[in-house]
């Protein structure tokens, strides 16, 4: 029998529906479009901060190659060998010369004044030779007041000298440590030049007398400090000018302990510059035109607040160019120490004729003490 094809039902699946479109609810709207105003607000300032960070830079930029091009032209144009100064700003040493007598020991062309050179007692001139040696010469008189230390010269080529005491009194008397001695620049020979008075005597608690000295050539003075008769809790030092020609005291200014001094002319007129010997400040006091002190003292600064700066002592001042002071500190309380106990730094500063003032450029430690 021939079998019935039995044809299959597929079902078939119901079509799905056709889902109407989506409408925005009308609560929606207002949320959208802050939304896109603060995508646009951010965009626009994003767009606008680098605009202003390009802008800048470009300006860094410009201002960067006109300072340098400016510090190209006036290093360009300003002289190498002197500072920018009115013409009657400096020191006031230009007059100062070596010992006539020097000419006459044939030790070169850069002979050092010492008075703490290892294995002498006083004053010492040294100089280097040509195959390495260190000559050394010094007179018989030169070790006749013990132990030396401040010296100055002055335009005729006369050296100032003072004593100071190192270690014991042995070679320095109590009553010979305000003396100041000259080395005569013919002869060479040292000899007292005159004694200074003290508010109070030497004595073993504070043994010093003469500490500074200095010159000036406008009007032949010589300067001298002294701490003679102070004690720790008095004050009782003195600065003296001094008229070499007539060898007598014109002006003294009293109740000052001073260490090194130093003239300067800067754009107010003359002044003494002293360190003083019981903390690290710089002070100054005006000269009038006969080099006679001024009793109104200005602090000009501290070495201990300088950048690196010690608790020390300004031993010497000096003016190695129109516009720099160099101060040679060391530690300093009063009492007896070997010279080899002492170390030494140098500080630089410059001086600013706009604001009359010192500035700080540096400090070195020293080897060995000048």
């Amino acid at each position: 029998m021939g079998k019935k094809s039995r044809s299959k039902k597929r079902s078939q699946r119901p079509s799905p529906r056709a889902r109407p479109p989506r409408r925005l609810s009308s609560r929606r709207l207002p949320a959208l479009a802050a939304a896109g105003l603060i995508l646009l607000l951010i965009a626009g300032t994003w767009a606008w901060v680098r605009s202003r960070r390009d802008e800048q830079q470009d300006a860094v930029a410009a201002t960067v190659q006109a300072v340098q091009a400016q510090i190209a032209a006036q290093t360009a144009s300003a002289p190498t060998s002197e500072p920018t100064l009115p013409p009657n700003i400096g020191p006031v040493t230009g007059c100062v010369h070596r010992p006539a007598f020097v000419s006459r020991l044939n030790l070169g062309d850069r002979i050092l004044i010492g008075t703490n050179l290892k294995g002498y007692t006083g004053l010492t001139l040294s100089a280097q030779q040509s195959d390495g040696r260190v000559a050394v010469y010094q007179h018989p008189t030169w070790d006749d007041a013990g132990h030396l230390a401040a010296y100055a010269l002055d335009k005729d080529g006369n050296i100032y000298v003072a004593p100071a005491p190192f270690v014991s009194l042995e070679n320095n008397p109590l009553e010979e440590q305000n003396n100041i001695y000259k080395i005569d620049t013919n002869t060479g020979v040292m000899s007292l030049f005159i004694k200074l008075p003290w508010a109070q005597p030497p004595n073993t608690t504070n043994p010093y007398g003469v500490m500074g000295l200095t010159y000036d050539c406008d009007t032949h003075s010589l300067y001298a400090s002294s701490v003679a008769g102070s004690t720790y809790d008095e004050e009782m030092g003195r600065i003296f000018q001094i008229d070499l020609a007539a060898v007598s005291i014109v002006s003294q200014l009293e109740g000052i302990d001073a260490f090194g001094l130093g003239v300067y002319r800067g754009v107010l007129g003359k002044r003494l510059y002293f360190g003083s010997a019981r903390n690290s400040s710089i002070r100054s006091v005006a000269l009038d035109e006969t080099g006679a002190l001024n009793a109104e003292q200005r602090l000009e600064f501290r070495l201990l607040q300088a950048p690196g700066g010690q608790d020390e002592r300004a031993k010497k001042i000096q003016f190695p160019k129109r516009d720099e002071m160099l101060i040679k500190a060391i530690q300093f309380n009063y009492t007896l120490r070997a010279a080899s106990d002492f170390q030494q730094h140098n500080y630089t500063y410059r001086y600013v004729p706009a604001k009359d003032v010192w500035e700080f450029v540096q400090v070195r430690l020293h080897s060995g003490v000048e």
